[in-house]
């Protein structure tokens, strides 16, 4: 084996070892004692982060949170990379915006002249831009480790009132700007949806036991729809079906026969109101409501608007 496959070789070696001594490369790759030396410190100029603990029992030992893969990749592949970084440029808040910040000044200095060029064209090009709110989400980071290490917390749930929850976190998702997160709520053994920004304290709990991550995903097929859910059906031209691309929900789909469209799902009993204000956009794109229940609470809202308009200056 060539000195720069066998280096090749042993970023990975170390990597998933985390500590080794001389006498592990030795034995690994059938060197001497010196050439282990040459080797472990032509990885430290190669950017491996190892530091020698000395004594009896002598090691060294890759540093915590630190990953060195020796991965190739194609302009294409960087890209898409780039492009990716560029996506999460449009959001006010991300779970690892200080580490984005570094990855680029890390990434672009590692990377060929040409390349560079082209990558600044793309982000003086590029404009991916979400909805600007000042919802401030503080535990996004924490909320995406506690996912991945299924753990449990006791977190303060801001509505009228702070409320708290035991709850173990599922999903991490934007929409429109805003973050949300499903939980289940070890309280009622429920999965829910909370936004993120009304979380304003965090701490991990050692009170419950997390579950299985997959198990918990199981649950996201049917959490929503609660038994006596009311069905509907909603009709609407062609700008109707535009505005449901712009914005629509877990709980409706859309199917085209002809040159109509029909927007079809379900409600919950607390959310007749919200499913009310979100066809009120539609307007006269509507070409019929059912059920009947769902057509008045629209008409209801409306008239409430109407009354609300005439009153104010």
């Amino acid at each position: 084996m060539r000195k720069s496959e066998r280096l090749q070789d042993m970023l990975q070696y170390i990597n998933e070892k985390k500590q080794f001594n001389l006498k592990d490369l030795m034995e690994e790759y059938r060197i001497s004692r010196s050439t282990a030396i040459r080797d472990v410190q032509a990885l430290e100029m190669l950017g491996m982060p190892i530091y020698a603990e000395h004594g009896r029992n002598g090691k060294y030992v890759v540093l915590d949170n630190r990953i060195f893969s020796p991965i190739t990749f194609t302009a294409d592949e960087l890209y898409a990379i780039y492009f990716a970084m560029l996506t999460l440029s449009g959001y006010k808040e991300t779970p690892f915006e200080q580490e984005i910040n570094s990855l680029e000044e890390t990434f672009k200095s590692v990377l060929p002249s040409s390349i560079k060029d082209r990558i600044k064209k793309m982000k003086d090009s590029v404009r991916l831009d979400t909805p600007s709110h000042s919802n401030e989400a503080p535990y996004l980071k924490e909320i995406l480790k506690g996912i991945m290490e299924e753990k449990v917390y006791t977190i303060a749930y801001r509505k009228e009132e702070i409320r708290y929850k035991t709850v173990q976190f599922v999903t991490l998702q934007a929409k429109f700007g805003q973050w949300y997160a499903k939980v289940y709520n070890m309280g009622s053994n429920r999965i829910q949806t909370v936004r993120c920004d009304k979380i304003v304290q965090m701490k991990k709990s050692e009170e419950k036991q997390p579950l299985e991550l997959q198990y918990l995903f199981s649950l996201l097929k049917t959490y929503h729809h609660q038994p006596g859910a009311t069905m509907f059906t909603v009709e609407v031209t062609e700008r109707g079906k535009d505005l449901y691309d712009k914005e629509s929900y877990p709980s409706m789909k859309l199917e085209q026969t002809d040159d109509t469209y029909t927007i079809s799902g379900y409600y919950n009993r607390n959310e007749e109101a919200f499913i009310a204000d979100y066809f009120m956009r539609f307007g006269k794109s509507i070409i019929s409501i059912q059920p009947s229940e769902l057509r008045v609470a629209i008409r209801n809202k409306l008239q409430s608007l109407m009354i609300h308009m005439d009153n104010i200056n």
